[in-house]
């Protein structure tokens, strides 16, 4: 099970946007290995600095790059202008490159960002890391998951 730290912003890192669209991007120029080895059903758990963890998710596609990001709903794809991300792109292009994005289906979510559960801290510079079992077991719990 995988730990991805959501370094919430408000401008285009929002969990409620996260929430709505079923989606986690991470900026990874130095460190994306472990994003990239994320598989679809792998599961994660969802943390923000400051406020703990936020939910479990299952990955629905692997991470691509913004710029390469595409999504559909009903059938329909969806524009850009719905994306947290246009703008900013707009502003650096190089965001397109360097901000990741994976598809997810939420398992069990907190209501806000206010909510975050205290269960351990995240602790790595990468912004997603591997959890060890121990790690893994005491999340899931704190979610009522069980595998």
């Amino acid at each position: 099970m995988y730990a991805v730290n959501g370094k919430f912003n408000r401008t285009f890192r929002d969990f409620d946007v996260y929430k709505r669209l079923g989606i986690v991007s991470v900026t990874t120029t130095r460190f994306k290995e472990n994003f990239l080895k994320m598989n679809p059903k792998d599961f994660f758990a969802l943390y923000s600095s400051g406020n703990g963890w936020l939910g479990v998710g299952r990955v629905i596609s692997s991470a691509v790059c913004f710029a390469d990001f595409e999504m559909h709903q009903g059938g329909r794809l969806i524009d850009y202008d719905q994306y947290p991300f246009k703008e900013i792109q707009r502003i650096n292009p190089h965001f397109g490159r360097e901000e990741y994005v994976i598809r997810v289906e939420w398992v069990a979510l907190v209501d806000s960002l206010e909510a975050g559960k205290d269960i351990q801290s995240f602790e790595s510079k990468d912004p997603v890391t591997q959890l060890d079992d121990g790690q893994a077991r005491k999340i899931l719990q704190a979610f009522n998951i069980k595998t």
